[in-house]
């Protein structure tokens, strides 16, 4: 049966004011606990807060990992109107004078004047359209089509190489044609066969009058470059400069020409991690400062005032800023980060002078590169640094080559005769899911047919293909290195003296990747870049081996600036197993974990201390109400008198 709580009515002790008052002083050591738990968590966020902003800043300062990857090219004109260009980032830098711009053309006649252009039939025959030295085009004209519209509308359907149109010149209508690509080797002619009516009076050619009349000659573009008269087929010209690509805009036009650093990208990731920079110190100087309180108030300390782990950690953040450049020579230039625009304000912070920082690239980008993140440099010309990882230690290591990257190639079994192809061709070339058809013409020879060639692979996407006159033999080969480059080649007519040398059997290549090894370990081959993926120092080192030239290639040293010494110094500060704010943390944790505990053992022995009060005092409560009962027996007992009045008394008033 359950106790019931009398309160005190019996006693006249206010029993539960009591037991109030003593569970108060049970909670008081847990209300200390609890004041302390809440400290603890404050403190827990507080270094969740170093540990974000660490590891924010920590992925800012990557992108300084490989910034020689940033040294990309601008081109600057002094006359814009002339020339536009590009530049790739290995186009060396220099200023280059261009004159004497003469433009591109293609090929365009007309006819003479007929009445209608649907009305009027001009004949029927075969038109016969050659472009250059590849094959002709044959288009047939009957009835159906031998209006000038109905002509027009065949050439166009032809793909021939030309587009057609009707002209109303005032009097009377005129066809014209014009080449569909810039470049003498476009011109084309137009001959019939069997031609009926007015149909012949269709034909051109440059020797023989007659026909229809050039309204303007296809011409190759040309400009002189510092004096050296340059061609193109296009208005683009591309290699004449290395790494360089120009489009010729304006005929007699002239303009100088600058290749420059483009140091915007690298610009940019400096500014990103002065701005992780500034963010990670303003978060530890606000954990750890002490702010004096104003009119007689108490200062309020950081939760991480005076800890040490964070003082060192600013103290090596700070002399990464300030003092000399890893790897950099004293008294040069570029020695330290101040020099190039990156300077310390008082209270830790970076400021960054983004014109300095441009100026010093312009002059010497490479050192000012070796600064902030790894540089490779290479005693062998033909070895270039690519990159590296994380892992990549400093140092000089040796590079060997056994075998050098090829280009997929190609070349026909014998060489196409002085008086070129006895016989029409056609040349099938494939790769992957693209298949390219290539008409030759009789007669053509092997420039011809490798102009031919290259230009149907450019029109129709094969770009990466090319065909090369090797001495004389035809040639087939890919634009880039390794093993992924691979093409088949094949012909309509079996190889012979009087063919390109294909042949009718299927022509499979396949390009090959470097082999080697940095530091005496085997890398990776991927075209001519060199990978080391073992274990090492120079695991993740990445260079790029060009020509065929084997065995020691001398070697490549590798040096480490702010991005590696500072992901070094984050790496060590955010290790979970080591590092001192894992350390901080999982002992904050602990603790946390432990008053929780003595929170939960506390709150349950008040709670017992309580209830065991509560069952005590009314127990107590029971028996002081059985003694007052047996009093008042005792009492009437013994004076009934007593009884007796107070029994009369209640008569009589009743």
């Amino acid at each position: 049966m359950s106790s019931v709580s009398i309160s005190g009515l019996v006693s006249g002790i206010n029993v539960q004011s009591l037991i109030t008052s003593l569970s108060a002083a049970y909670q008081q050591p847990i209300t200390l606990l609890q004041n302390q738990q809440q400290s603890y968590q404050s403190t827990l966020s507080a270094w969740g807060s170093v540990q974000s902003s660490l590891s924010s800043l920590q992925s800012t300062v990557a992108g300084l990992q490989n910034v020689t990857q940033l040294n990309n090219r601008t081109v600057n004109l002094s006359n814009s109107s002339a020339v536009s260009g590009t530049a790739s980032a290995n186009a060396p830098l220099g200023t280059y004078s261009l004159s004497n711009i003469v433009l591109a053309q293609t090929q365009s006649i007309y006819s003479q004047d007929f009445a209608s252009a649907t009305n009027t039939a001009v004949g029927t025959g075969t038109l016969q359209i050659q472009v250059g030295s590849g094959s002709v085009t044959n288009i047939a004209i009957d009835s159906s089509n031998n209006s000038l519209n109905g002509i027009a509308a065949a050439i166009n359907q032809s793909n021939s190489g030309v587009n057609a149109a009707v002209i109303f010149d005032g009097t009377g209508y005129r066809l014209t044609l014009t080449g569909n690509n810039t470049g003498a080797a476009n011109a084309f002619t137009v001959s019939t066969s069997g031609a009926t009516g007015s149909l012949g009076a269709l034909s051109y050619s440059p020797s023989v009058s007659g026909g229809m009349t050039e309204s303007q000659t296809a011409r190759n573009a040309s400009v002189s470059i510092n004096g050296l008269a340059v061609t193109s087929a296009t208005n683009t010209v591309s290699g004449a400069i290395p790494g360089v690509s120009l489009n010729l805009l304006q005929a007699s036009g002239s303009t100088t020409l600058t290749v420059a650093n483009d140091t915007s990208a690298f610009v940019t990731s400096v500014q990103s991690f002065v701005t992780a920079f500034n963010t990670t110190m303003g978060t530890l100087n606000q954990l750890t400062a002490f702010n004096p309180g104003s009119n007689g108030a108490s200062g309020q300390s950081g939760p991480l005032i005076g800890n040490a782990g964070i003082q060192t950690l600013r103290t090596q953040l700070l002399n990464l800023i300030s003092g000399q450049g890893v790897g950099t020579t004293p008294g040069s230039a570029y020695a330290s980060l101040g020099a190039v625009g990156v300077s310390l304000a008082q209270d830790g912070t970076l400021v960054l002078d983004s014109g300095k920082l441009g100026t010093a690239l312009q002059s010497n980008y490479n050192a000012v590169a070796g600064l902030f993140g790894q540089v490779g440099t290479a005693t062998n010309a033909n070895v270039q640094y690519v990159g590296a990882g994380n892992s990549t230690q400093p140092g000089t290591y040796a590079v060997n080559v056994t075998s050098g990257a090829t280009q997929a190639s190609v070349t026909a079994s014998n060489p196409v005769a002085s008086g070129g192809i006895t016989s029409a061709e056609t040349l099938v070339i494939g790769s992957g899911a693209t298949s390219v058809s290539v008409q030759l013409a009789s007669g053509s020879t092997i420039d011809a047919i490798v102009a031919t060639v290259n230009a149907t692979l450019s029109q129709q996407g094969l770009s990466n293909i090319s065909a090369v006159n090797n001495n004389g033999s035809l040639q087939f080969q890919s634009a880039d290195y390794g093993s992924a480059q691979n093409f088949t080649v094949v012909s309509t007519q079996p190889a012979s003296a009087g063919s390109t040398g294909i042949g009718t059997t299927l022509l499979s290549a396949k390009g090959t990747d470097v082999v080697g090894a940095i530091n005496g370990q085997v890398g990776t081959g991927a075209g001519q870049q060199l990978t080391v993926t073992g274990p090492g120092p120079a695991l993740g080192l990445q260079v790029n081996i060009s020509g065929q030239a084997t065995g020691s290639l001398g070697s490549i040293t590798v040096s480490q600036g702010l991005y590696q010494q500072m992901n070094a110094i984050l790496t060590q500060a955010l290790n979970t197993q080591s590092g001192f704010v894992s350390a901080a943390t999982s002992g904050l944790n602990n603790t946390i974990k432990g008053i929780n505990q003595q929170i939960t053992q506390l709150q349950a022995s008040a709670a017992s201390q309580t209830a065991l009060l509560q069952q005590q005092f009314n127990a107590m409560q029971t028996q002081v109400a059985q003694l007052q009962s047996v009093g008042q027996y005792l009492t009437a007992f013994f004076n009934p008198s007593n009884s007796s009045s107070s029994s009369s008394s209640s008569s009589t008033g009743g």
